[in-house]
């Protein structure tokens, strides 16, 4: 195989070192004026999940569900597969750039069947190590569910769960290994769970995290509805059938 990258692979990669230090005024994408951190055009040509394909419901669509570690959580909603450009800007969210949290929760209420149905009672940030907040400063599902619960009015709570310890990060282990790193690397704070409660998370790879989380509230409250809402999923298999450019989901909505 050729070392050479091709004029594609290096454009992407002069892109992705411009958007590290965005400067003020310009889209995230396409590095044009505009007032929002990612502007109109670059939004409308993502792709996001055709969420009347699944009902709502992307646990419905076999590609996804056969992904992800099973576990007592009922509905998923998300905006689409981990991949560009959406990757991109989840990326730069999680490391270093925190005011992305405002126009991805807007995506998700635009673009996702989050809002569309049953809302839950309360959001639950999906919780980070001590040493993660230590390094960036932030929590960035508990920035996600703070303006998701705003917009929708569900309360949000956010110290229902920690992280112990010192366990290495999921992102680098495979299927097996998160659940034997999961397996004592959370602890609740409260017991008491609302009818429906809604897990908010920013990319659910192989869903050993949320299957984990959900266990552990079906443990104190059996009787509790769980959803996942994240802004990004990574099944197996991309199945592109499932996506629509924003454009044409708005217009949908139009006519």
């Amino acid at each position: 195989m050729s070392i050479l990258k091709t004029p594609i692979a290096k454009c992407v990669e002069r892109l992705k070192g411009a958007t590290k230090f965005r400067p003020a005024g310009l889209c995230y994408l396409c590095q044009q004026h505009c007032k929002a951190a990612v502007c109109e055009a670059c939004e409308q040509d993502c792709l996001f999940f055709n969420n009347q394909k699944v009902a709502g419901n992307l646990l419905n669509w076999p590609n996804i569900k056969q992904g992800l570690t099973p576990g007592p959580y009922q509905q998923m909603c998300a905006l689409s597969y981990f991949q560009w450009p959406l990757d991109h800007l989840i990326r730069r969210f999680k490391y270093g750039h925190p005011l992305l949290a405002e126009p991805l929760a807007q995506w998700f209420l635009r673009y996702s069947a989050a809002s569309s149905g049953q809302l839950p009672d309360c959001l639950l940030p999906v919780p980070i190590s001590p040493w993660r907040f230590a390094k960036r400063q932030y929590h960035q599902t508990l920035l996600l569910a703070d303006y998701v619960g705003k917009h929708l009015d569900i309360p949000v709570m956010p110290k229902w769960a920690h992280r112990r310890g010192w366990q290495r990060s999921q992102q680098s282990l495979g299927r097996r290994e998160r659940l034997r790193n999961l397996k004592q690397a959370y602890e609740l704070g409260s017991g008491d769970f609302p009818a429906r409660v809604a897990l908010i998370d920013d990319v659910v790879t192989t869903g050993a995290t949320i299957a984990t989380l959900s266990r552990l509230i079906h443990q104190v409250a059996p009787s509790t509805e769980i959803v996942v809402w994240a802004l990004a999923v990574t099944p197996n298999k991309a199945d592109q059938a499932l996506l629509l450019p924003g454009r044409q989901i708005l217009g949908h909505r139009e006519a």
